[in-house]
């Protein structure tokens, strides 16, 4: 069984790496340009 506080702690863990990611990705989109992250006629797509 899990201690509460590890169970908080893998909460915190999980959370953190996806605010991470998240960051990471606006990062990578701003960096490129949204005219590369959504080209023209995207939407199209669907």
């Amino acid at each position: 069984m899990i201690a509460p506080s590890e169970l908080a702690l893998r909460t915190r863990q999980a959370i953190g790496m996806v605010l991470l990611a998240l960051a990471v990705l606006l990062f990578a989109a701003l960096r490129a340009g949204w005219h590369a992250v959504f080209l023209a006629g995207w939407w199209r797509l669907w």
